[in-house]
């Protein structure tokens, strides 16, 4: 069970957002004391259905269309290994550099708005897994929406919700807020599959990777 505020960091979904789901009866809120709970497969099951019924396969905002699929959006944006870093920032710093589909005059900024945005609160989920993105809209960063998996030469601090070290990062830049929203539920609800935080623990190949990412948007997609 978790508190709207950890459920806010585990799914990147504020808490403004979560209240009104709770409120609108989309989202189950347990009453305990003066708390309300949320049970984590509900969360989950929330965040997937939001993905499709709010947000909806295909978004367009500010000129930007297209069919978002993860394991697309992750291939583009590529699967890297051994990214060093002794804490938080330069791990984000290191695997910035590292995806090509970030250009290189706009990579300082964006790298600054990262740091920004873990000023507010950790991006850490649990699990070894942290999602660092920027706050709001990027268009005039980004053209396409970017999302890498950076796997850490050895864990850091993160300060994740569960406090446990963190060893793979999603680096998640997106030209509009919807578009965010969109792959940051996709990602959430991936990741938050009982196999999901396992795929990316054992640091298997890219190949088995898109595949897990393709495969759990498809049971999405279907149910």
């Amino acid at each position: 069970m978790l508190t709207v505020r950890e459920a806010a960091k585990l799914s990147g979904v504020s808490s403004k957002i979560l209240n009104r789901w709770i409120k609108d009866g989309k989202l189950t809120a347990h009453r305990m004391g003066s708390s309300q709970l949320i049970d984590r497969q509900e969360l989950n099951e929330a965040l997937g259905r939001e993905s499709e019924n709010q947000i909806g396969n295909t978004i367009e905002e500010n000129g930007f269309s297209a069919n978002l699929r993860l394991s697309e959006i992750l291939g583009n944006g590529g699967i890297h290994y051994g990214v060093r870093g002794d804490n938080k920032r330069d791990a984000i710093f290191n695997a910035m550099s590292r995806v090509k589909s970030i250009e290189t005059e706009v990579s300082q900024p964006l790298f600054e708005m990262f740091l920004a945005r873990e000023g507010m609160a950790s991006t850490g989920i649990g699990d070894g897994i942290a999602i660092p993105h920027a706050r709001g809209s990027l268009l005039g960063f980004v053209k396409q929406p970017v999302l890498a998996l950076a796997f850490l030469e050895k864990p850091i601090d993160f300060g994740s919700i569960d406090g446990k070290p963190v060893h793979a990062l999603f680096l998640l830049a997106a030209p509009n807020v919807k578009t965010h929203l969109f792959i940051l539920s996709r990602l959430s609800y991936a990741l938050m599959k009982q196999q999901g935080s396992g795929i990316i623990a054992s640091h298997t190949s890219p190949e088995d990777i898109l595949r897990f990412f393709s495969e759990a948007e498809a049971d999405l997609l279907h149910k």
